[in-house]
């Protein structure tokens, strides 16, 4: 395959429209100047025509090149007009290694453009424009008649669907991403997929100093530490026991709750001199019926909203600590709320509602993801605690009872590639998203959000 890309035909488009070579503001190569050549030949052709066409090389007037190509399917045919991007080979002769670099041509890096036609009709079934670092980042914008709707998804879920640009479909073999983008200004939520890589120095430094002392925690039932840093009980706040090899070596013994309230007091502790107190972290944040199944078991059997207290009544510590006000948990605005999906994809084009947060108990973790990549865009410098609802379907003789007593911290960020990113410590660990996601499919997350700080530093 790799001999075939290289010893494509290489053809030069020159001056025609020349402000579609220029790269665009997001700093992504654009091939309209290039397509304008191809709609004849590769868009509107015969399928039987544009399958027996050999894979071209275009370069641009400033000296990018791009390589159209036909892939096949059951269901369709992809036209792919795809910029260059280099990687290193090493080519072994003997034995000398001789290290170089060559230009593949990726389907879905920024810049690639890609043509998808039903390969029964050839009629046209949708354009995507790859614009970020993630592939799973994609505009897709589909004929209704003679006119284009757009969609924007994220990581499988719909941020829009079917809004109407108000042009021909067929304008789009032309047309320049920039050209798209200001179509778009005003119709879709582009803030929501509009990264800057150099805004989260914070989260990365949090992340480097958590990492470093992941070593010294060590789970232990019920187990944190007040704002004296003296162990105790997360259940009554009574002072506990601790074996004297935990003091001299350093160590901490910290749950669930304790490990993220460790986090919280790095940045409590550098502007109070203390760390965040044990009771009002215990404060009840949602109210049940009196004398409901759900009050019973609050009063009776344990709190089933540990977590979920526990998490907003920290993240309301952490703002009032830093802003000098005092806030509680519903005046601070931490609890994330938002719900930017219409739908989601759940196989290759069947579409369900998305089920966004609900009150009390936020959002279902196997659609986490695609959240928390509008979290990192909209919300750059935050981290988020989480609260974990799971259910028992055995607890006290009922069909299904919910809690929370599981607690995270997450850190989403994009690196200095633009690439999206994740880390997760729960338990003294660091956790993989998809491990996590995995883990807790059937569960809820109920998120709050925490600036983060240079100033922090664990006890």
């Amino acid at each position: 395959m790799l001999k075939k890309l290289l010893g494509t035909t290489v053809l030069f488009v020159m001056g025609f429209l020349p402000c579609f070579a220029l790269y665009n503001r997001q700093g992504i190569p654009d091939s309209a100047e290039i397509r304008q050549k191809l709609v004849d030949s590769w868009f509107t052709a015969p399928l039987e025509k544009v399958c027996q066409n050999e894979p071209e090389i275009y370069v641009n007037n400033i000296g990018r090149s791009f390589q159209v190509r036909v892939e096949e399917f059951s269901d369709e045919i992809l036209v792919i007009v795809a910029p260059s991007k280099k990687i290193e080979l090493d080519i072994i002769s003997g034995t000398v290694k001789t290290a170089t670099k060559v230009d593949i041509y990726p389907a879905d890096i920024p810049g690639s453009w890609v043509l998808h036609r039903n390969s029964a009709t050839g009629e046209p079934l949708y354009i995507e424009y790859f614009f970020a670092p993630d592939p799973e980042v994609v505009l897709r914008i589909r004929p209704s008649g003679q006119k284009a709707l757009a969609d924007l998804l994220i990581f499988g879920s719909y941020v829009v669907q079917g809004v109407p640009l108000g042009v021909n479909f067929e304008n789009l073999y032309k047309s320049s991403l920039f050209e798209v983008l200001d179509l778009t200004h005003d119709s879709l939520p582009w803030s929501y997929v509009d990264v800057e890589p150099e805004l989260y120095h914070s989260v990365l430094q949090m992340i480097a100093v958590i990492r470093e002392n992941l070593p010294r925690v060590k789970i232990v039932e019920d187990a944190c530490y007040n704002e004296d840093g003296e162990p105790i009980y997360v259940s009554t706040g009574k002072k506990r026991i601790v074996p004297q090899e935990e003091i001299e070596e350093d160590t901490l013994s910290l749950n669930s709750l304790g490990f993220v309230k460790w986090i919280a007091d790095g940045l409590i502790e550098p502007l109070s001199g203390s760390n965040t107190l044990w009771k009002p972290l215990t404060v009840s944040t949602v109210e049940h019926r009196q004398g409901g199944y759900a009050d019973h078991l609050n009063t009776t059997v344990a709190n089933m909203n540990l977590s979920l207290d526990w998490t907003r009544n920290l993240a309301a510590a952490v703002l009032s600590v830093s802003s000098g006000r005092n806030y509680y948990y519903n005046t601070s605005g931490c609890d994330v709320t938002v719900s930017p999906f219409s739908s989601r994809l759940v196989g290759k084009n069947k579409k369900i509602n998305a089920l966004g947060y609900l009150q009390d108990t936020g959002y279902q973790i196997k659609d986490i993801k695609p959240l928390l990549y509008v979290l990192a865009a909209t919300e750059p410098g935050r981290m988020f605690f989480g609260a974990i609802r799971e259910h028992d379907t055995d607890l006290q003789g009922v069909p299904e009872v919910h809690y929370y007593s599981e607690a995270v911290a997450i850190f989403p960020y994009f690196n200095t590639a633009g690439q999206f990113e994740v880390v997760i410590f729960q338990n003294g660990k660091e956790v993989p998203l998809e491990f996590f996601i995995n883990q807790y499919k059937d569960a809820y997350l109920h998120l709050v959000r925490v600036n983060t700080s240079e100033i922090f530093y664990l006890q």
